[in-house]
C-alpha cells in the first residue's frame, strides 16, 4: 500500500505501469526491468516530480492544455532553435515557445501574437523595431514586429503572417 512517506516512489511506479509498452520502454530496447524503467523515468521526468506547491500545480495546468481536446498544439522545433512551440490551432496564429536550454539564451520565452487586434486599436507597427533575422538578437521585454517575409529565426521558417513578438528572459 502507499503511504505518505512512500508517496513518489509509489507515484514514479503507477507511471512506470502507465508507461510500460511505452516509448520510455521503447527507449530503453523494449523488454526491460521495473528498475531499469523506473529509472528511466526519473531521468526523464525527476525535474516535474521534485516540483513542490504552486509550480507543481502550475506544470500540471500546463499539462492539462495538451489534452486531445485542446486548441494547443505541442511542436518540437529544437531543431531550429532549441525551442518548443505551443501553437494555437484554431487560427494558428498565436504562440508561445520556451528554450529548452533557457541557460543558453536570454531569449527564454518567446510570445507570438496576431497582430490584427493591436492595429485596430491605434498600434502603429510601422514605429515598431523589427525582429531581429538572427537568434540571440532581441532585447527581452521588447516588443518586435515580423512582417512575414524573412525565414523567422526561432520557427525556422518563413512565417508569410505577421506577428508581434516579445521574449522574456528568466535564466
Amino acid at each position: 500500500m502507499c503511504r505518505n512517506k512512500n508517496f513518489k516512489f509509489c507515484v514514479l511506479l503507477t507511471i512506470g505501469f502507465l508507461l510500460a509498452g511505452s516509448d520510455v520502454a521503447f527507449a530503453l530496447g523494449g523488454s526491460v526491468s521495473a528498475e531499469q524503467e523506473l529509472d528511466a523515468i526519473k531521468k526523464e521526468f525527476g525535474p516535474v516530480i521534485g516540483l513542490k506547491g504552486t509550480a507543481k500545480k502550475e506544470i500540471n495546468a500546463i499539462a492539462n492544455l495538451f489534452t486531445p481536446k485542446s486548441k494547443l498544439a505541442a511542436i518540437d522545433i529544437s531543431k531550429n532553435s532549441g525551442e518548443y512551440c505551443m501553437l494555437e490551432t484554431v487560427t494558428k496564429h498565436n504562440m508561445v515557445h520556451f528554450s529548452e536550454h533557457p541557460e543558453n539564451t536570454h531569449e527564454d520565452i518567446v510570445y507570438y501574437f496576431n497582430p490584427e487586434q493591436f492595429i485596430k486599436n491605434g498600434l502603429d507597427v510601422s514605429a515598431m523595431p523589427r525582429q531581429p533575422k538572427e537568434l540571440g538578437k532581441m532585447k527581452p521585454l521588447t516588443w518586435y514586429f515580423y512582417d512575414g517575409t524573412y525565414v523567422e529565426p526561432h520557427q525556422g521558417t518563413r512565417m508569410n503572417k505577421e506577428f508581434v513578438i516579445m521574449t522574456v528572459n528568466v535564466k
